[in-house]
């Protein structure tokens, strides 16, 4: 039994209705209360549903459509607590975009009062959405209610897989499963299985091995997928891709997808167009920036052109031209190779990373110590050849000599201006294999406030020029 075929599934959002409706209702009342405190003018008898029906529709209606949207659902309140609040924290982003828009189209600022009202239910809603989701969370998990719901399954994979994989599933997990039996590959015949089955009224199969196992234990899946049973694939930690799986139509045909990279959802359209809107306010904000470094690079080094532009490994690994401030003499990519044959390189693997390359003039130490030299890659966030977050464009001659293939997974996302190894190492890190380990964990856990936390961690970072050389 999935969750999506749960009676719980579909009463949370009607449930999420109420609570809001409720909040909105309770809203004005609350305003009107501390109207006093805080300067606020007051309305008595206002009813906010019958005053603005529309808005008031469109905050209730937009609940249970956000909180679907960021996940808070899919769990049926069994996600972590964490995970819950980074998804109402992200639910508080689309509300108040959807707002901002309403405004928008209905060309003015509107009733400041009932703005007044819109946000005192927000700061009711979160607070009750997560109350709701605790209270439930501990009922479905702590009382006989929710032990007589837990789903029946049945563990299959060698006994090592399952062994190591079953202590690694969070606790709260394993809480919700009622394990009726084991089917060990090699050992337990199918009519073994089928008495499991019969007998346990199982619901589940939870198969551990990643897709090897998938294959080798074909003929028990095909058992209890002709029996409506739910298949359960437990990819291994070892796995070189880190993969997800959803199933579409094209035509009659069905097909399967299997895809390593954050999936292509709201998050994603929103992060784009963020991405544009903050690289544009950055270009203005740091104009000062821009004249104070080309100043300074012309003077360090008249010959040279202010701007450089080298060729670096995008999404995919299609190349693009990548926009610098220069921070090396005219003739630093002609000494390349003579750099490396005098001085080696202090980074392993494909990067080539030296302390104090005579390449650099003094001012190029400068800018690149605050990151001043990376601001021209603003323009290649606008021209969507980068992201504001993601893996550092590596030059395609380095991303040429990765020594595996896997390593390659780097490029299946956008490349950014900042990421893990841009905040905690930069040029402090000498282990090639980190440095990829870090991006792979950003792809891996991406999400918009992944995003909105690296951010703020790499303000402070810029500001000290900490790693940097």
């Amino acid at each position: 039994m999935t969750y999506r075929n749960t009676i719980l599934y579909h009463l949370l959002p009607v449930a999420d209705i109420l609570l809001a409706a409720g909040c909105v209702c309770v809203a004005p009342d609350l305003v009107d209360y501390i109207a006093a405190y805080v300067g606020w003018g007051s309305a008595p008898d206002f009813n906010a549903f019958a005053a603005s029906p529309f808005m008031v529709g469109l905050a209730v209606a937009a609940v249970p459509l956000i909180l679907r949207m960021t996940g808070f659902y899919h769990r049926c309140n069994q996600q972590r607590i964490v995970s819950a609040l980074k998804q109402l924290f992200t639910f508080v982003v689309y509300y108040l975009g959807v707002f901002g828009l309403y405004v928008i189209c209905r060309g003015d600022t509107g009733s400041t009062y009932m703005n007044h009202v819109i946000l005192v239910s927000l700061l009711l809603i979160v607070p009750g959405l997560f109350l709701r989701f605790y209270l439930l969370r501990y009922i479905l998990q702590n009382t006989g209610f929710g032990r007589r719901a837990l789903r029946r399954v049945l563990l299959a994979g060698t006994e090592q897989d399952i062994n190591a994989a079953w202590e690694k599933l969070p606790r709260h997990w394993k809480k919700s499963l009622c394990v009726v039996g084991r089917v060990i590959a090699g050992q337990t015949t199918q009519e073994d299985v089928q008495q499991h089955i019969e007998n346990n009224h199982v619901e589940q199969l939870m198969l551990f091995g990643g897709l090897d196992a998938y294959s080798a234990m074909s003929e028990t899946i095909a058992r209890c997928e002709l029996q409506g049973i739910d298949i359960y694939v437990h990819l291994n930690d070892n796995h070189p891709v880190a993969q997800r799986a959803d199933v579409t139509e094209i035509g009659e045909q069905r097909v399967l997808i299997l895809t390593s990279t954050p999936v292509y959802s709201w998050s994603r359209l929103i992060k784009g167009f963020l991405g544009r809107v903050l690289a544009l306010l950055g270009i203005i904000g740091t104009s000062p920036l821009w004249l104070i470094a080309a100043i300074g690079i012309k003077i360090s080094d008249p010959k040279g052109k202010v701007f450089y532009r080298q060729q670096r490994s995008g999404l995919y690994g299609k190349p693009f031209g990548m926009w610098k401030f220069r921070s090396m003499y005219s003739d630093a990519d002609k000494r390349l190779d003579e750099i490396k044959a005098k001085y080696g390189n202090e980074m392993d693997g494909p990067i080539f990373k030296l302390t104090n390359d005579p390449r650099i003039f003094p001012f190029g130490h400068f800018i690149r110590k605050y990151s001043i030299d990376e601001l021209p890659q603003l323009l290649n966030v606008l021209t969507g050849d980068m992201a504001i977050v993601g893996p550092r464009p590596l030059p395609t001659y380095e991303t040429a000599e990765f020594p595996e293939i896997s390593q390659r997974r780097r490029l299946s996302v956008k490349p950014g201006l900042t990421c893990y190894w841009q905040i905690e190492d930069r040029s402090d890190c000498k282990d090639f294999d980190r440095l990829i380990a870090k991006d792979l964990k950003y792809i891996d856990n991406w999400n918009l406030w992944t995003d909105f936390v690296l951010i703020l961690r790499t303000i402070p970072v810029a500001i000290f020029g900490k790693g940097a050389k």
